[in-house]
Protein backbone atom coordinates (compact mmCIF):
# COMPACT_ATOMS: atom_id res chain seq x y z
CA UNK A 1 0.00 0.00 0.00
CA UNK A 2 2.52 2.17 0.51
CA UNK A 3 5.86 3.76 -1.75
CA UNK A 4 8.38 6.07 -1.68
CA UNK A 5 7.97 8.76 -5.30
CA UNK A 6 11.67 9.96 -6.21
CA UNK A 7 12.55 11.66 -8.89
CA UNK A 8 15.32 14.68 -9.43
CA UNK A 9 15.08 18.05 -10.62
CA UNK A 10 17.93 20.27 -12.55
CA UNK A 11 17.57 24.01 -12.98
CA UNK A 12 17.64 25.65 -16.11
CA UNK A 13 19.56 29.19 -15.83
CA UNK A 14 19.47 32.09 -17.44
CA UNK A 15 22.05 34.44 -18.81
CA UNK A 16 22.06 36.10 -15.58
CA UNK A 17 22.46 32.39 -14.09
CA UNK A 18 19.07 33.24 -12.30
CA UNK A 19 16.89 29.75 -12.20
CA UNK A 20 13.73 30.29 -14.84
CA UNK A 21 12.57 26.45 -14.42
CA UNK A 22 13.80 22.89 -13.61
CA UNK A 23 13.44 19.77 -15.37
CA UNK A 24 11.77 16.84 -13.74
CA UNK A 25 13.80 13.61 -14.11
CA UNK A 26 12.54 10.27 -13.33
CA UNK A 27 15.09 9.04 -10.99
CA UNK A 28 12.43 5.70 -9.64
CA UNK A 29 11.40 2.56 -10.65
CA UNK A 30 8.41 1.86 -13.10
CA UNK A 31 5.59 -0.22 -10.98
CA UNK A 32 4.86 -1.76 -13.89
CA UNK A 33 5.84 -3.82 -16.29
CA UNK A 34 5.89 -1.85 -19.81
CA UNK A 35 3.77 -3.43 -21.92
CA UNK A 36 3.46 -3.66 -25.75
CA UNK A 37 0.77 -0.76 -25.40
CA UNK A 38 2.43 1.66 -23.65
CA UNK A 39 6.38 2.40 -24.06
CA UNK A 40 9.28 2.92 -21.26
CA UNK A 41 9.31 6.59 -21.89
CA UNK A 42 5.43 6.79 -21.67
CA UNK A 43 5.47 4.88 -18.58
CA UNK A 44 8.40 6.92 -17.02
CA UNK A 45 6.83 10.14 -17.76
CA UNK A 46 3.58 9.30 -16.06
CA UNK A 47 5.15 7.63 -13.34
CA UNK A 48 7.00 10.76 -13.03
CA UNK A 49 3.71 13.14 -12.99
CA UNK A 50 2.01 11.02 -9.97
CA UNK A 51 5.52 11.73 -8.29
CA UNK A 52 5.73 14.88 -8.85
CA UNK A 53 1.85 15.67 -7.28
CA UNK A 54 2.48 13.90 -4.70
CA UNK A 55 5.82 15.26 -3.48
CA UNK A 56 4.55 18.62 -4.59
CA UNK A 57 5.07 20.71 -7.45
CA UNK A 58 5.04 24.21 -5.63
CA UNK A 59 7.16 22.13 -3.49
CA UNK A 60 9.14 21.28 -7.01
CA UNK A 61 9.33 24.53 -9.05
CA UNK A 62 7.51 27.23 -7.27
CA UNK A 63 6.55 29.32 -9.41
CA UNK A 64 9.18 28.80 -12.35
CA UNK A 65 8.53 26.38 -15.41
CA UNK A 66 8.76 23.02 -15.30
CA UNK A 67 10.42 20.66 -18.42
CA UNK A 68 8.89 17.07 -18.85
CA UNK A 69 10.12 14.85 -21.47
CA UNK A 70 7.67 12.96 -23.90
CA UNK A 71 7.24 9.99 -25.62
CA UNK A 72 4.87 9.40 -28.50
CA UNK A 73 2.03 8.79 -26.59
CA UNK A 74 2.32 11.63 -24.56
CA UNK A 75 2.50 13.76 -27.20
CA UNK A 76 -0.46 12.26 -29.12
CA UNK A 77 -2.66 12.44 -25.79
CA UNK A 78 -2.74 8.74 -25.41
CA UNK A 79 -0.98 9.37 -21.65
CA UNK A 80 -2.65 12.46 -20.02
CA UNK A 81 -0.48 15.71 -18.92
CA UNK A 82 -2.05 16.66 -15.37
CA UNK A 83 0.61 19.93 -14.96
CA UNK A 84 -0.97 23.05 -15.56
CA UNK A 85 -0.56 24.40 -18.96
CA UNK A 86 0.74 27.65 -18.48
CA UNK A 87 3.63 26.63 -16.28
CA UNK A 88 4.45 23.31 -18.48
CA UNK A 89 6.84 22.44 -20.94
CA UNK A 90 6.61 19.74 -22.88
CA UNK A 91 10.04 18.06 -24.09
CA UNK A 92 9.59 16.17 -27.62
CA UNK A 93 12.09 13.28 -27.51
CA UNK A 94 14.85 12.82 -30.16
CA UNK A 95 14.04 9.42 -30.15
CA UNK A 96 10.17 10.29 -31.48
CA UNK A 97 9.86 9.49 -35.27
CA UNK A 98 7.80 12.63 -36.30
CA UNK A 99 4.75 12.24 -38.71
CA UNK A 100 1.35 13.57 -38.61
CA UNK A 101 -0.09 12.51 -35.56
CA UNK A 102 2.91 13.70 -33.67
CA UNK A 103 2.64 17.20 -35.08
CA UNK A 104 -1.38 17.17 -34.89
CA UNK A 105 -0.41 15.85 -31.31
CA UNK A 106 1.93 18.74 -30.67
CA UNK A 107 -0.78 21.56 -32.28
CA UNK A 108 -2.92 20.69 -29.85
CA UNK A 109 -0.77 20.92 -26.69
CA UNK A 110 0.41 24.29 -27.78
CA UNK A 111 -3.91 25.09 -28.34
CA UNK A 112 -4.17 23.94 -24.52
CA UNK A 113 -1.74 26.37 -23.38
CA UNK A 114 0.99 24.15 -23.08
CA UNK A 115 5.03 24.90 -24.40
CA UNK A 116 7.00 23.04 -26.35
CA UNK A 117 10.59 22.21 -26.79
CA UNK A 118 12.87 19.99 -29.38
CA UNK A 119 15.39 17.90 -27.36
CA UNK A 120 18.64 17.14 -28.50
CA UNK A 121 18.04 19.60 -31.70
CA UNK A 122 19.73 18.75 -34.51
CA UNK A 123 18.59 19.77 -38.23
CA UNK A 124 16.48 17.65 -40.27
CA UNK A 125 13.71 17.95 -43.19
CA UNK A 126 10.84 17.07 -40.80
CA UNK A 127 11.59 19.11 -37.75
CA UNK A 128 11.21 22.39 -39.62
CA UNK A 129 7.48 22.13 -38.98
CA UNK A 130 7.47 21.18 -35.53
CA UNK A 131 10.23 24.10 -35.37
CA UNK A 132 7.53 26.22 -35.76
CA UNK A 133 5.64 25.02 -32.90
CA UNK A 134 8.07 25.20 -30.08
CA UNK A 135 8.97 27.78 -28.07
CA UNK A 136 12.43 26.33 -26.86
CA UNK A 137 15.31 24.00 -28.58
CA UNK A 138 17.88 21.99 -26.26
CA UNK A 139 21.06 21.95 -28.04
CA UNK A 140 23.86 19.31 -26.80
CA UNK A 141 26.76 21.23 -26.38
CA UNK A 142 28.92 17.65 -25.95
CA UNK A 143 27.53 15.94 -29.54
CA UNK A 144 27.61 19.63 -31.33
CA UNK A 145 30.66 21.92 -32.69
CA UNK A 146 30.55 25.26 -32.20
CA UNK A 147 30.36 25.78 -35.88
CA UNK A 148 27.05 23.15 -35.65
CA UNK A 149 25.56 25.27 -33.03
CA UNK A 150 26.17 28.22 -34.87
CA UNK A 151 23.81 26.72 -37.65
CA UNK A 152 21.01 26.04 -35.37
CA UNK A 153 21.13 28.39 -33.35
CA UNK A 154 20.48 30.84 -36.49
CA UNK A 155 17.55 28.58 -37.17
CA UNK A 156 16.39 29.12 -33.77
CA UNK A 157 16.49 32.89 -34.11
CA UNK A 158 14.40 32.93 -37.62
CA UNK A 159 11.70 30.63 -35.85
CA UNK A 160 11.44 33.01 -32.99
CA UNK A 161 12.52 30.22 -30.36
CA UNK A 162 14.38 30.64 -27.18
CA UNK A 163 17.66 28.15 -26.99
CA UNK A 164 18.88 25.98 -24.14
CA UNK A 165 22.49 24.62 -24.01
CA UNK A 166 22.80 21.38 -22.22
CA UNK A 167 25.54 19.55 -20.78
CA UNK A 168 27.15 22.79 -19.84
CA UNK A 169 30.07 20.76 -17.37
CA UNK A 170 32.44 24.10 -17.32
CA UNK A 171 32.81 27.57 -16.67
CA UNK A 172 35.03 27.59 -19.68
CA UNK A 173 31.72 25.66 -21.57
CA UNK A 174 29.51 28.14 -20.31
CA UNK A 175 31.46 31.18 -21.56
CA UNK A 176 31.50 30.22 -25.23
CA UNK A 177 27.55 29.16 -25.10
CA UNK A 178 27.09 32.90 -23.95
CA UNK A 179 29.50 34.60 -26.54
CA UNK A 180 27.23 31.90 -29.43
CA UNK A 181 24.32 33.63 -28.16
CA UNK A 182 22.73 30.42 -25.85
CA UNK A 183 19.15 31.90 -24.13
CA UNK A 184 19.39 29.56 -21.34
CA UNK A 185 21.56 26.93 -20.30
CA UNK A 186 21.68 23.61 -18.19
CA UNK A 187 24.44 21.40 -16.78
CA UNK A 188 26.72 19.72 -13.97
CA UNK A 189 28.58 23.54 -13.69
CA UNK A 190 25.45 25.00 -12.55
CA UNK A 191 23.61 22.01 -10.52
CA UNK A 192 23.52 18.52 -10.38
CA UNK A 193 20.45 17.09 -10.55
CA UNK A 194 18.43 16.96 -6.94
CA UNK A 195 17.14 13.65 -5.34
CA UNK A 196 13.53 14.72 -3.89
CA UNK A 197 11.73 11.96 -1.78
CA UNK A 198 8.72 11.29 -0.54
CA UNK A 199 6.00 9.05 1.05
CA UNK A 200 2.48 8.17 -0.12
CA UNK A 201 0.01 5.32 -0.85
CA UNK A 202 -0.68 3.16 -3.42
CA UNK A 203 -4.83 2.67 -4.81
CA UNK A 204 -6.04 -0.49 -5.32
CA UNK A 205 -6.11 -1.17 -9.07
CA UNK A 206 -9.09 -2.91 -8.51
CA UNK A 207 -10.44 0.61 -7.37
CA UNK A 208 -8.93 2.73 -10.29
CA UNK A 209 -10.86 0.36 -12.48
CA UNK A 210 -13.72 0.88 -10.78
CA UNK A 211 -13.93 4.75 -10.93
CA UNK A 212 -12.28 4.89 -14.35
CA UNK A 213 -15.52 3.10 -15.37
CA UNK A 214 -17.74 5.28 -13.55
CA UNK A 215 -15.74 8.75 -14.63
CA UNK A 216 -17.25 7.23 -18.21
CA UNK A 217 -20.34 6.78 -17.45
CA UNK A 218 -22.58 9.70 -19.05
CA UNK A 219 -24.77 9.77 -15.85
CA UNK A 220 -22.09 9.35 -12.84
CA UNK A 221 -22.90 11.74 -10.04
CA UNK A 222 -20.30 13.48 -7.46
CA UNK A 223 -22.05 11.42 -4.61
CA UNK A 224 -21.08 8.31 -7.08
CA UNK A 225 -18.05 9.08 -7.30
CA UNK A 226 -17.50 9.66 -3.93
CA UNK A 227 -18.46 6.55 -2.55
CA UNK A 228 -16.01 5.11 -4.71
CA UNK A 229 -13.03 7.23 -3.53
CA UNK A 230 -14.02 6.93 0.14
CA UNK A 231 -13.90 3.35 0.04
CA UNK A 232 -9.61 3.48 -0.44
CA UNK A 233 -8.24 4.68 1.99
CA UNK A 234 -4.77 5.61 -0.75
CA UNK A 235 -7.39 6.81 -3.34
CA UNK A 236 -8.49 9.40 -0.70
CA UNK A 237 -5.43 10.76 0.49
CA UNK A 238 -4.18 10.87 -3.86
CA UNK A 239 -7.19 13.17 -4.26
CA UNK A 240 -6.65 15.20 -1.19
CA UNK A 241 -3.02 15.32 -2.36
CA UNK A 242 -4.05 16.56 -5.69
CA UNK A 243 -6.72 19.14 -4.57
CA UNK A 244 -3.46 20.46 -2.46
CA UNK A 245 -2.36 22.16 -5.60
CA UNK A 246 -4.90 24.36 -5.89
CA UNK A 247 -2.75 27.28 -6.08
CA UNK A 248 -1.16 26.20 -9.09
CA UNK A 249 -4.11 25.92 -10.63
CA UNK A 250 -5.38 29.41 -8.74
CA UNK A 251 -8.22 27.31 -7.08
CA UNK A 252 -6.66 26.60 -3.31
CA UNK A 253 -9.39 26.59 -0.62
CA UNK A 254 -9.15 24.29 2.13
CA UNK A 255 -11.43 21.14 2.36
CA UNK A 256 -13.75 19.52 4.68
CA UNK A 257 -14.67 16.70 2.56
CA UNK A 258 -13.65 14.10 0.25
CA UNK A 259 -16.22 15.38 -1.89
CA UNK A 260 -15.35 19.24 -1.09
CA UNK A 261 -11.48 17.94 -2.96
CA UNK A 262 -13.23 16.20 -5.57
CA UNK A 263 -14.98 19.37 -6.80
CA UNK A 264 -11.77 21.27 -6.85
CA UNK A 265 -9.72 18.55 -8.51
CA UNK A 266 -12.97 18.16 -11.30
CA UNK A 267 -13.87 15.64 -13.73
CA UNK A 268 -10.98 16.24 -15.79
CA UNK A 269 -8.16 16.26 -13.59
CA UNK A 270 -9.45 13.01 -11.80
CA UNK A 271 -9.83 10.63 -15.13
CA UNK A 272 -6.49 12.01 -16.00
CA UNK A 273 -4.88 11.01 -12.43
CA UNK A 274 -7.22 7.24 -12.94
CA UNK A 275 -5.68 6.71 -16.54
CA UNK A 276 -2.34 7.47 -15.15
CA UNK A 277 -2.36 5.12 -11.97
CA UNK A 278 -4.03 2.58 -14.16
CA UNK A 279 -0.84 2.55 -16.06
CA UNK A 280 2.12 2.71 -13.91
CA UNK A 281 0.82 0.97 -10.58
CA UNK A 282 0.32 -2.24 -9.69
CA UNK A 283 -2.57 -4.01 -8.12
CA UNK A 284 -2.26 -3.92 -4.02
CA UNK A 285 -3.78 -6.59 -2.16
CA UNK A 286 -5.55 -4.81 1.08
CA UNK A 287 -4.60 -5.13 4.84
CA UNK A 288 -6.01 -5.31 8.16
CA UNK A 289 -4.29 -2.11 8.24
CA UNK A 290 -6.77 -0.63 5.79
CA UNK A 291 -9.98 -2.61 6.91
CA UNK A 292 -9.12 -0.85 10.42
CA UNK A 293 -9.05 2.70 8.16
CA UNK A 294 -12.02 2.26 6.85
CA UNK A 295 -14.57 1.05 9.89
CA UNK A 296 -12.46 4.41 11.94
CA UNK A 297 -13.92 6.39 9.47
CA UNK A 298 -17.35 5.32 8.96
CA UNK A 299 -17.64 5.06 12.89
CA UNK A 300 -17.00 8.42 12.88
CA UNK A 301 -19.34 8.76 10.03
CA UNK A 302 -22.28 6.89 11.74
CA UNK A 303 -21.96 8.11 15.14
CA UNK A 304 -22.18 12.24 14.12
CA UNK A 305 -25.24 10.93 11.86
CA UNK A 306 -27.11 10.57 15.56
CA UNK A 307 -25.68 14.29 16.42
CA UNK A 308 -26.17 16.14 13.64
CA UNK A 309 -26.29 14.66 10.31
CA UNK A 310 -24.65 17.51 8.69
CA UNK A 311 -21.25 16.68 10.39
CA UNK A 312 -21.27 13.03 8.25
CA UNK A 313 -18.93 13.59 5.64
CA UNK A 314 -16.52 15.92 7.79
CA UNK A 315 -16.24 13.05 10.28
CA UNK A 316 -15.71 10.45 8.20
CA UNK A 317 -12.72 12.74 6.80
CA UNK A 318 -11.53 12.97 9.88
CA UNK A 319 -11.50 8.90 10.55
CA UNK A 320 -9.37 8.80 7.67
CA UNK A 321 -6.94 11.15 8.24
CA UNK A 322 -6.32 10.01 11.79
CA UNK A 323 -4.95 6.88 10.47
CA UNK A 324 -2.15 7.94 7.68
CA UNK A 325 0.36 7.75 10.04
CA UNK A 326 -0.02 4.29 10.51
CA UNK A 327 -0.50 3.72 6.98
CA UNK A 328 2.49 5.92 5.68
CA UNK A 329 4.56 5.34 8.96
CA UNK A 330 5.61 8.71 9.37
CA UNK A 331 4.23 11.53 11.74
CA UNK A 332 0.78 12.37 11.28
CA UNK A 333 1.84 16.35 11.36
CA UNK A 334 4.11 15.57 8.30
CA UNK A 335 1.64 13.69 6.65
CA UNK A 336 -1.44 16.41 7.21
CA UNK A 337 1.36 19.52 6.59
CA UNK A 338 1.04 20.33 3.01
CA UNK A 339 -3.47 19.38 2.71
CA UNK A 340 -5.53 21.84 2.06
CA UNK A 341 -7.59 20.70 5.02
CA UNK A 342 -10.35 22.64 7.09
CA UNK A 343 -9.43 23.95 10.16
CA UNK A 344 -12.26 22.25 12.57
CA UNK A 345 -11.02 18.99 10.78
CA UNK A 346 -7.63 19.82 11.25
CA UNK A 347 -8.00 20.31 14.50
CA UNK A 348 -9.95 17.20 15.55
CA UNK A 349 -7.80 15.07 13.77
CA UNK A 350 -4.76 16.31 15.33
CA UNK A 351 -5.60 17.76 18.76
CA UNK A 352 -9.21 16.20 19.09
CA UNK A 353 -10.85 19.19 19.58
CA UNK A 354 -14.36 20.32 19.02
CA UNK A 355 -17.24 17.83 18.14
CA UNK A 356 -15.39 16.39 15.25
CA UNK A 357 -12.85 16.17 18.06
CA UNK A 358 -15.09 13.85 20.32
CA UNK A 359 -16.65 11.87 17.32
CA UNK A 360 -12.95 11.12 17.04
CA UNK A 361 -12.16 10.14 20.58
CA UNK A 362 -15.11 7.92 20.82
CA UNK A 363 -14.47 5.90 17.86
CA UNK A 364 -10.96 4.94 18.77
CA UNK A 365 -12.33 4.12 22.31
CA UNK A 366 -14.83 1.93 20.55
CA UNK A 367 -12.38 0.88 18.10
CA UNK A 368 -9.81 -0.80 21.44
CA UNK A 369 -13.37 -2.46 22.52
CA UNK A 370 -14.52 0.03 25.21
CA UNK A 371 -18.10 1.18 25.09
CA UNK A 372 -19.79 2.04 28.66
CA UNK A 373 -16.86 4.84 29.31
CA UNK A 374 -17.16 8.54 30.40
CA UNK A 375 -14.85 10.93 28.35
CA UNK A 376 -14.69 14.45 27.31
CA UNK A 377 -12.10 16.85 25.56
CA UNK A 378 -12.97 19.61 27.45
CA UNK A 379 -14.45 18.09 30.28
CA UNK A 380 -12.30 14.59 30.81
CA UNK A 381 -15.35 13.85 33.01
CA UNK A 382 -17.92 14.59 30.47
CA UNK A 383 -20.35 12.08 29.63
CA UNK A 384 -20.34 9.66 26.05
CA UNK A 385 -21.89 11.78 23.24
CA UNK A 386 -24.42 8.44 22.40
CA UNK A 387 -25.21 5.89 25.04
CA UNK A 388 -23.82 2.22 24.62
CA UNK A 389 -26.08 0.64 22.79
CA UNK A 390 -26.18 2.91 20.43
CA UNK A 391 -22.42 2.95 20.08
CA UNK A 392 -22.34 -0.33 19.68
CA UNK A 393 -24.80 -0.67 16.99
CA UNK A 394 -22.83 1.71 15.39
CA UNK A 395 -19.61 -0.53 15.63
CA UNK A 396 -21.03 -3.43 14.29
CA UNK A 397 -22.98 -1.41 11.34
CA UNK A 398 -18.99 -0.24 10.40
CA UNK A 399 -17.25 -3.41 10.97
CA UNK A 400 -18.96 -4.88 8.56
CA UNK A 401 -18.97 -2.24 6.27
CA UNK A 402 -15.42 -1.64 6.21
CA UNK A 403 -14.69 -5.35 6.05
CA UNK A 404 -16.81 -5.37 2.93
CA UNK A 405 -14.95 -2.75 1.10
CA UNK A 406 -11.70 -4.24 2.13
CA UNK A 407 -12.70 -7.00 0.42
CA UNK A 408 -14.20 -5.05 -2.81
CA UNK A 409 -10.62 -3.94 -3.69
CA UNK A 410 -9.84 -6.63 -4.89
CA UNK A 411 -12.53 -8.57 -5.68
CA UNK A 412 -14.33 -8.58 -8.93
CA UNK A 413 -17.94 -10.05 -7.67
Amino acid sequence: MSSAPLLARQPIFDRLLNVMGYELLFRGYLTNDASHTTSQGDLMTAQLMIDAFILGIERLTGDRNLFINADRKVLVGEVPIVFPPNKTVIEVLKSVNIDSEIIAGCRTLRERGYSLAIDNFSWNPDTEILLRLANYVKIDIKATSQKEARTLLGLAKKFGVKTVALKVESWDELEVCTQLGFDFFQGYVLSRPQIIEGKTLTPSHMTNVRLASKLSSSDASLDAIGDIVRTDPALSYRVLQAASEGTYYGTLRTVRSLNEALVILGWRRLQAWVTLMLLVEPESLPTERVSSVLVRARLCELIASHIDPALGNAAYTTGLLSCLDVLLGIPIEDALRDLPIDPEVLAATLHMEGILGRILVEAEFLQLGIVEFDHGLDDPSGPSLLDPKTLQTAYLEALEWGDAMADSLVNTD
